[in-house]
């Protein structure tokens, strides 16, 4: 399933609750556990107001599909609107026996929102089983995948914008690169920034720094773009900066071994004529690691990147045998690989 698909199930979901258009029947597909989970509040808002006891909360694995229309399907003593939310679903990721129940699920799905609603959170999803394909027709699945750089800037924006604070494209670059995509740890980071800025408006490079905890993948990355932009000085900054940090430097180099082989994965791809919204899935990175590896990718060339695996190899072969100390070879690697990518 490409990106841009799930890209577009996740803004049509928003338009949708936006306008206050809700549905009787939501079906959330994907591995992006958080944006679910955050849909799933709006939709729970949107019915319930400020009512968090009305919600009936199940596992799929424990309630067959007729039990959970039972529960939406029966009028509740105090009146008002009704809720099911069903984590791990089971449902969709097979053909489901129950015919009677799928007819009366479809049923609900066609027809127009009134007081009942459930939402099924499925981690497994098939989109080619019958019953999958029928709730898709309805318009009631939603797919939830990485979003890509513009979406993710995009949900950054709105999460501060909660908070009253504002950032530049440039500082949200900083602070996904610092702090990594996922969705759930950002959402916790820019949290904590907006408490550290106070009354300040403006998130800033400062605020980032100092406030968030970085991820040693964003380093890596940060780092193998000074090498491959031909920048070893800040390169081995970033390196110095790690070890300090107390990063073993033997996983350090196993990162950098690792971010190599994806670059050079990533440039045959590029080279096969990949698109880039392909990328993530052929990759299986997020799809803004994705972007930052083209971009990488396209700053260097096939004699730079055999040239690498050789430096690496022979980092990793000194190290092991005790020719040289350890952050003094991940020193004299990082420098020689920028040296070479000037």
């Amino acid at each position: 399933m490409k990106r841009r698909d799930r890209e577009n199930d996740y803004r049509r979901l928003q338009e949708e609750l936006a306008a206050g258009r809700l549905r009787s029947v939501y079906v959330f597909a994907g591995d992006e556990d958080f944006l679910m989970e955050e849909a799933a509040e709006r939709i729970r808002s949107a019915i319930l107001g400020d009512d968090r006891t009305a919600v009936n909360r199940i596992s799929g694995k424990d309630a067959p599909l007729a039990q959970v229309l039972d529960m939406a399907e029966t009028v509740s003593l105090f009146g008002g609107p009704r809720l099911v939310l069903v984590s791990d679903a089971p449902y969709f990721a097979r053909t489901e026996k129950d015919e009677d129940s799928v007819r009366r699920l479809l049923a609900l799905s066609s027809g127009p929102y009134s007081t009942a609603c459930i939402i099924f959170c499925c981690p497994d999803w098939q989109a080619a089983a019958k019953t999958a394909k029928e709730l898709a027709a309805t318009g009631a699945v939603y797919r939830f995948g990485p979003l890509q750089q513009a979406a993710l800037e995009s949900w950054l924006r709105q999460r501060l914008a909660a908070h009253g604070k504002t950032a530049s494209s440039h500082i949200l670059a900083l602070l996904v690169q610092r702090v990594g995509s996922d969705t759930r740890r950002l959402a916790q980071e820019v949290d904590k920034l907006a408490v550290y800025l106070g009354h300040r408006k403006e998130l800033d490079e400062t605020a980032v720094m100092e406030a968030t905890t970085r991820s040693l993948q964003g380093d890596i990355f940060a780092l193998t773009d000074s090498v491959v932009s031909g920048r070893p000085a800040r390169a081995l900054t970033l390196l110095r900066d790690l070890l300090g940090a107390g990063e073993p430097p033997l996983r350090i180099l196993a990162m950098l071994v690792r971010q190599f082989r994806m670059l050079g994965d990533c440039r045959e791809l590029l080279i096969d004529g990949c698109v880039q919204d392909e990328l993530a899935a052929h990759l299986g990175v997020p799809p803004f690691v994705a972007d930052k590896l083209a971009v990488q990718a396209r700053k260097t060339d096939d004699a730079a990147l055999a040239r690498a695996f050789d430096l690496l190899l022979q980092a990793d072969q000194d190290i092991k045998r005790g020719r040289v100390e350890q952050s003094l070879a991940l020193e004299a690697l990082v420098v020689a690989l920028g040296q070479k990518s000037a």
